[in-house]
């Protein structure tokens, strides 16, 4: 299916509102079409928060501090994000059947967590020693109450972005000339560098079948036998691919060659099929969009969010419903 077959499946573009705040962004959403994110409530706070069709947005208050974020949530519901502990540290949690965890750390006072396989094993990032200043490293937490430290590729700091359901791990590390680089972890192998494009890259997401994406100035595609492909863009200078299925669809943002009102370059949400081509998944009415994350398709119907500028310029999280053909 080209790119001219592929307008048609965009079914709906769904505001999901915020829990009282001007400003909402969701990050990630499973196949029963839940959504997790972030939005300021009514006195400017940043709070993670659940949507689904039956409930709307709410509010799901993991740990007992002020800020909160909800980074990602798998086909059971387990959710993971991080939160202020009261204590003037700020760490990753595990929330699941409406009981939410503390992480901990690398042993510094910050920790984040970013993404939750099918199996609950959890990644994402922490600082490493006890001074705020202490570099992040990327972590994984394959068996509950291990945090292991993913190190880097030679530099100060990493940051895990996604992981698949086999435990490997994707994000970006340094490198000792302190160069941002893509990369894959396995248990087996540790840390690979997955090259650039020609400019600093990293990748974001990951799926069973080893198929890596991100962005090097351009989103990109990689794999273990064709190496970093270039997805191209909407017509722009850059573009980014954030997640990836399991079907190989995968979703990002890019630059369309217009600008705003502002004079800045336009951004849209993009899908892109493993028949190719870019989809533009268009705005709520405003300049700029952006797709983070998709879930595998269900009932005919695929779930890919974001966030979108409105008419009036304001950031709001949104759910797209996408058939393909």
């Amino acid at each position: 299916m080209g790119l001219e077959a592929a307008r048609a499946p965009v079914v709906s573009i769904r505001e999901l509102g915020t829990l009282g705040g001007a400003v909402s962004q969701a990050k990630a959403v499973n196949r029963r079409g839940q959504v997790v994110g972030t939005s300021r409530d009514g006195l400017g706070r940043t709070r993670a928060f659940l949507w689904q069709d039956d409930l709307g947005i709410v509010d799901l208050k993991p740990l007992t501090g002020v800020n909160t974020s909800a980074n990602d949530i798998n086909a059971t519901g387990d959710i993971v994000g991080g939160g202020d502990t009261g204590f003037g540290d700020f760490h990753a949690y595990f929330l699941s059947a409406g009981t939410s965890f503390d992480l901990g750390t690398l042993g510094g006072n910050e920790s984040e967590a970013l993404a939750v396989n099918g199996r609950g094993q959890v990644a994402g990032h922490s600082r490493s020693g006890g001074a705020g200043a202490a570099p992040k490293h990327a972590f994984v937490i394959a068996e509950p109450g291990t945090m292991i430290d993913l190190g880097s590729l030679g530099g100060a700091t990493s940051v895990a972005h996604d992981l698949n359901d086999r435990g490997e791990v994707v994000g970006l590390a340094e490198t000792k000339t302190g160069a941002a680089r893509a990369f894959v972890w396995t248990a087996t192998d540790g840390m690979r560098d997955l090259g650039t494009l020609g400019a600093a890259s990293m990748a974001l997401g990951i799926n069973d079948r080893t198929e890596v994406v991100g962005g090097s100035g351009h989103a990109f595609l990689w794999t273990a036998h064709g190496g970093m492909v270039d997805l191209g863009t909407l017509g722009g200078r850059t573009s980014c691919a954030n997640a990836i299925n399991e079907a190989g669809c995968i979703v990002g943002a890019s630059q369309t060659g217009d600008a705003d009102a502002r004079g800045l370059p336009v951004t849209h949400a993009f899908l892109r099929t493993p028949e190719g081509g870019m989809l533009d998944l268009g705005t709520l009415g405003g300049a700029h969009s952006a797709a983070v994350a998709l879930a595998d398709e269900e009932g005919g119907t695929l779930w890919i969010t974001g966030h979108s500028h409105d008419a009036s310029g304001r950031m709001r999280a949104v759910l797209w419903a996408v058939r393909l053909g």
